[in-house]
């Protein structure tokens, strides 16, 4: 399962609000929910180049690379109102500036920042689409390895 299905799921389990992945091709849901989505996949890190070493173990050995990256979520959450959208807004933010917390540690997520709610409502033709939205900044870290060959041995040529 990916982090932002992971996220996804457990804001929704721990606020009881339904949140769906943005950009869906399924049936929306009638109000109140929210969205999710990933706007900025692979940020670099300011932290270097990440850190490569070899690994052995009691039979191979492995180029390991790790590093860190950042990410953006974009939440945007609709409802009946401006202040039902306004109040829901606010806990799922309180999630993740709070209640989430240890959740996502446990996930290897690192909240950097959690953007301000701010209003994204907007005019469709005859109504008002009500949402507020805010961003969150995570940090990931992520580890891949490649198998390399061990040299038991080498042979010299005689002279």
């Amino acid at each position: 399962m990916s982090i932002l299905e992971t996220v996804r799921k457990q804001v929704s389990k721990d606020t009881q609000f339904l949140i769906i992945p943005a950009d869906t091709t399924k049936e929306i849901p009638t109000l109140s929910y929210g969205t999710i989505k990933i706007t900025s996949p692979y940020i670099r890190s300011g932290e270097g180049q990440g850190s490569e070493y070899i690994q052995d173990t009691a039979d191979k050995s492995y180029h390991v690379r790790e590093e860190r990256y950042k990410q953006v979520l974009s939440l945007n959450i609709f409802a009946e109102t401006e202040e039902e959208s306004i109040e829901y807004a606010k806990t799922i933010h309180k999630w993740f500036l709070f209640f989430g917390r240890t959740f996502l540690q446990e996930q290897q997520i690192v909240v950097l920042k959690v953007g301000d709610i701010e209003s994204r409502t907007t005019f469709l033709l005859e109504s008002y689409e009500y949402k507020q939205g805010f961003d969150v900044r995570i940090r990931l870290a992520e580890q891949y390895r490649q198998e390399i060959d061990y040299i038991n041995s080498v042979q010299i040529p005689p002279i």
